[in-house]
């Protein structure tokens, strides 16, 4: 959001007209090669691939962020080009001027269709930055992209009729030709999913954020100068309102039958409230400047007071006294629920070169599972079960897993457990709290065969294998 605003307040091409540098000047970008490619571009081109490489970044890291930016990036592409074209006089685009396009429509009758060459124009300036943004976003997210699969498995459609719940087609899977219902191409038309929001819900979450947004629309409409900013503004309250309302008409597939909306949602409008978030800050002091501060910000004080109950009644509900205060550092629960595997952690973080692969107990969402692996950072064989099954799309990736780490911990045949080691390229093996609480049987006797003991706390072991 901070490049596309400084991009959005300063959008014209490098100019080099007050540079006295004499290596500039001679330097490639300023020559006439790069100037005439800088002419395709309404920002300039190394602002391209800035933000086409943030973007891969983005969605490297949420898939999601980086195709919501993508779309911010490209209203503001859009809105700077519209501002060439129809505000800036000096523009070479020009409505009068025409091109005949002749089209076959069917045989053998022709017409010409006459369409104004400042449209073809503005497609050109609007698709050459934005298809450049596209190429510098795949080549910095190839190798991410080469081993990433998606694991929605499509767009459904809320509320869909009889007519397209029960539509057939056939597509091709693994090899397989299969007949799907209610299914055509990425779309998917599911019975009994017409979820909605109410409009009092939508109230009590957003109510807040358009209260400054209805009071800035009628604010702009009383001053007479607007300031450059206030267009971004308003670019990221379309792009944030949009984003609210798209789950109440499609969602994407995941795993979760009951609650198939709840991840579209959440990754949707969490970046709405940030951008919603920004937009009211800067509408407050906006408006402050303004002759209306004197009934916007009793108004605004009232609400924000409001909406700060929120936050003084709820964290308190969840972590109890505020006054026991437990610090920022992730790891400080151990010390007390679990102090032999906190001392453990400690030493693997110390002594533990690169990522090899630790064996630790598999367990479900939101427990204290997976607590070896999320702290120190190396990769275990199975952590929060569903949500491994959420990021493969298919249970049957994760479930195998389940029974062949309790066969790793349990199994008296010396054999299995090596062959089950080996196959997942383990290289080390904990044994604390909750692998006991887990698996009852479990026999450590094999782990000293196979391996050496590098790590003991009381009953918190760490073996090294062979």
């Amino acid at each position: 959001i901070a490049l596309l605003l400084a991009l959005f307040v300063n959008s014209d091409p490098l100019s080099t007209d007050e540079i006295t540098d004499e290596k500039w000047k001679k330097s490639w970008f300023n020559s006439p090669l790069f100037k005439k490619f800088s002419s395709y571009f309404v920002l300039h081109p190394l602002s391209i691939v800035l933000i086409g490489f943030i973007l891969a970044v983005m969605y490297m890291t949420n898939a999601w962020d980086g195709a919501i930016y993508l779309l911010l990036s490209s209203l503001v592409i859009l809105y700077l080009i519209w501002e060439k074209a129809y505000k800036n006089s000096q523009d070479s685009m020009h409505v009068d001027q025409e091109v005949e396009v002749i089209a076959q429509v069917q045989k053998p009758k022709w017409f010409k269709i006459k369409i104004p060459k400042s449209f073809w124009l503005f497609c050109q300036r609007l698709s050459v930055p934005i298809i450049a943004i596209m190429f510098t976003f795949f080549v910095f997210s190839f190798p991410y992209n080469y081993y990433f699969k998606p694991f929605a498995s499509g767009i459904g459609v809320l509320c869909a009729p009889d007519s397209l719940t029960n539509v057939e087609t056939k597509r091709m899977v693994d090899g397989k030709i299969i007949t799907e219902k209610g299914r055509i191409g990425p779309f998917l038309f599911e019975k009994d999913h017409c979820q909605h929001s109410y409009w009092w819900e939508l109230l009590i979450l957003y109510g807040f954020f358009y209260f400054f947004i209805f009071a800035f629309l009628i604010y702009l409409t009383l001053v007479k100068k607007a300031f450059r900013i206030d267009a971004f503004i308003l670019l990221l309250i379309l792009l944030s309102t949009f984003l609210i309302f798209l789950p109440e008409f499609i969602y994407v597939k995941d795993i979760y039958p009951a609650h198939y909306r709840a991840n579209t949602m959440f990754k949707l409008v969490f970046q709405a409230f940030i951008m919603l978030s920004i937009c009211s800050a800067y509408i407050f002091t906006r408006i402050m400047r303004g002759r209306l501060r004197f009934i916007f910000f009793p108004l605004s004080l009232l609400l924000i007071i409001l909406v700060m109950t929120y936050p003084y009644l709820a964290i308190p509900s969840y972590y109890g006294d505020l006054k026991m205060y437990k610090g920022l550092n992730g790891m400080t629960y151990l010390k007390t629920l679990y102090p032999s595997d906190y001392e453990a952690i400690l030493w693997l973080n110390a002594n533990i070169l690169g990522q090899p692969v630790i064996l630790e107990a598999q367990g479900d969402s939101y427990t204290d599972y997976a607590r070896i692996s999320a702290n120190t950072g190396l990769p275990t064989v199975l952590g929060w079960t569903v949500h491994e099954w959420l990021w493969r799309g298919d249970y049957a990736v994760p479930a195998p897993r389940i029974t062949e780490v309790k066969d790793i911990y349990e199994t008296k045949d010396l054999s299995l457990a090596k062959k089950l080691l080996e196959k997942y390229h383990v290289k080390y093996i904990f044994i604390g709290a909750l692998e006991y609480e887990k698996y009852p049987a479990l026999d450590e006797q094999k782990f000293n065969k196979l391996g050496k003991l590098v790590f003991q706390k009381d009953r918190t072991k760490i073996y090294e294998l062979k």
